[in-house]
């Protein structure tokens, strides 16, 4: 799906966004090879979650990854105010401990923001 033409999100609608378990997965595929992605690299997967919704996990450092939910082809919208209203993508913080083989969470852009989300990924990716 990935080089296909994507459409945006309707206008006043919100996307389909994964739940934290949702994201979780996504980190655990990403980290077991990425097998599900439709695009990868070594140290980040690209995923296809709805047409609307790509899903981007990456391995920010070591057993520390990010995955972000966000409309590829963006949204529709009438009026140039309601662009500030958009959420324009989620997205999760999380470590994977291999004693535990389970993950924590760490950060997620729905408790601290777009903006504080941005400036933590970029912080955990330059440790």
């Amino acid at each position: 799906m990935g080089e296909d033409i994507r459409p945006p999100v309707k206008y006043q609608e919100e996307p389909a966004y994964p739940t934290y378990e949702e994201a979780e997965s996504f980190a655990e595929n990403f980290r077991t090879g990425a097998g599900d992605a439709y695009e990868k690299g070594e140290r980040w997967a690209r995923y296809w979650l709805a047409s609307t919704l790509d899903i981007l996990t990456t391995q920010l450092k070591g057993n520390i990854y990010a995955v972000v939910a966000y409309p590829p082809a963006g949204f529709e919208y009438a009026y140039p105010d309601e662009v500030a209203d958009l959420g324009y993508f989620r997205g999760w913080i999380l470590e994977y401990d291999p004693e535990a083989e389970s993950w924590t969470l760490l950060v997620s852009s729905q408790e601290v923001g777009f903006d504080e989300f941005t400036r933590l990924r970029r912080q955990y990716k330059a440790d």
